[in-house]
């Protein structure tokens, strides 16, 4: 039996020897990762009510429905669907390995902010709110989460710092040249080491900005507070062939010698998230798809030389062949080679799958590509793409696992690590896009009492 790791600080709920299997909590992974392992955070991120429930179910009701949808319909992961039988397999090994009686996620502080959001969700995700705001009545397990999480609320104060609601974060049109590239952003100085203001959001778009110190800092910006983490760098700007020449001379000014394991502006390890265009997104507007543009071609173009020799690239995919082609393409042009391919797969707060695992339109999981750069891992036709599961409980649309927990073990012990299309930032990694702040607004974030 594998040890259960205990829950105070990590994110990691449960994970088998071999590390193959791992029960993850989103919201602890979120802020674990904006911390460090010599000064780890005390605050915690703002969550969704976990699903008590499955989503109620879209799939044809007999047989001959399936046929007939089959004849003119292409399912969802139609060539690309992670192995049922494995899926299936993991979470028994996760029901009898994690303390029966135990949810699989931590308690949650609620977002004061999920009503808002949900107000122009189309009709079938409306039945899916009612299920969410009736999972206590009708779960058939424990609801443990829900309830520790509702007496924290009724106990402690539920205030925003600054604003009831998100703030609207637009940046400027972007300047085509490698503004004060040369010369980073530094927030804050040994004088004042803990805060840094600036009036307009066009001071620190299109430009390298860093928080250089172990430590967090706060960005006021235009009036609004975020949190830096330590040693945190970004870039935010829209990813586009625009951009490209600043992020190209922002690598080589923040990393302008060679590491052990990488060379000049050269990473160890890109996450890249990128938002593939679907329909159901596009409908709810919550942000903006490659559907008008396609960032992946310019990425394509110029990101590879900055990957190292032996580097990891990880990137996240839908059940769509055609998005699934496109993401190993995009390896392909980076002599990036598929080694592994990690499986999210979502579960209710009792280990449920939040759909059927073998439905025809709706996954349970997403799929997360992992290629070495020149590897030769891949290039014997008898080895097999080795396959590992992430199993966690949703959280707020749009946040996935964080994956710092996961893939420090297979990194080298000091290494340079930069997330494409990142919503938030990280303790000691580089993130790229326009939203890179989003999930940084000290509005998503509490601080624990006791917490120093």
């Amino acid at each position: 039996m594998a040890d259960q790791i205990p829950s105070n600080r990590t994110p990691i709920l449960y994970q088998n020897p071999s590390k193959t299997l791992t029960l993850l909590d989103i919201p602890t992974s979120i802020a674990h990762a904006q911390g460090t392992v010599d000064r780890p955070g005390n605050d915690q991120i703002y969550a969704s009510p976990p699903l008590q429930t499955p989503y109620p179910s879209t799939e044809p009701k007999t047989e001959q429905a399936k046929v007939n949808v089959l004849r003119t319909k292409t399912p969802s992961g139609a060539g690309v669907a992670f192995p049922k039988a494995l899926l299936q397999r993991e979470l028994k090994e996760i029901a009898e390995h994690w303390h029966s009686e135990g949810d699989w996620c931590l308690p949650r502080k609620i977002s004061p902010l999920i009503p808002g959001r949900q107000s122009k969700k189309r009709k079938a995700d409306d039945n899916i709110d009612q299920a969410l705001s009736s999972q206590k009545r009708d779960s058939k397990h424990a609801p443990t989460a829900v309830l520790a999480a509702s007496k924290v609320e009724s106990e402690e104060k539920l205030s925003l710092p600054f604003a009831s609601t998100e703030p609207e974060f637009k940046i400027p049109g972007t300047e085509t040249g490698v503004r004060s590239i040369e010369e980073p952003l530094i927030l804050s100085s040994e004088s004042t080491p803990k805060s840094f203001t600036c009036s307009r959001i066009r001071i620190i778009t299109d430009r390298l900005v860093r928080n250089p110190y172990p430590t967090p800092v706060s960005l006021q910006c235009s009036g609004v507070n975020y949190k830096i983490p330590p040693n945190a760098k970004f870039l935010l700007s829209k990813i586009g062939e625009p951009t490209a020449p600043a992020f190209s001379m922002a690598a080589l000014t923040m990393y302008p010698s060679s590491s052990a394991t990488a060379g000049p502006g050269q990473l160890d390890f890109v996450l890249l998230d990128p938002p593939w265009e679907n329909r159901s997104v596009r409908r709810s507007a919550r942000y903006d798809t490659m559907h008008d543009s396609n960032p992946i071609v310019v990425l394509r173009a110029m990101l590879g030389q900055h990957i190292a020799p032996g580097a990891l690239v990880a990137c996240w995919t839908t059940n769509k062949a055609s998005v699934r082609d496109t993401a190993l393409e995009t390896f392909q042009a980076w002599d990036v080679q598929l080694v592994e391919e990690w499986a999210w797969l979502k579960t209710t707060v009792g280990g449920l799958p939040i759909t059927q695992i073998g439905g025809l339109w709706r996954k349970p999981y997403e799929v997360l590509l992992l290629g070495r750069k020149g590897s030769d891992e891949a290039q014997e036709s008898d080895n097999e793409v080795r396959r590992r599961v992430i199993v966690a409980v949703p959280d707020l649309h749009s946040r996935k696992p964080h994956l710092k927990a996961l893939i420090e073990p297979f990194l080298p012990g000091t290494y340079r690590a930069l997330e494409v299309f990142a919503r938030n930032l990280t303790a000691e990694w580089w993130s790229w896009g326009d939203e890179v702040l989003k999930h940084n607004w000290e509005g998503h974030w509490y601080t624990h009492e006791g917490s120093t």
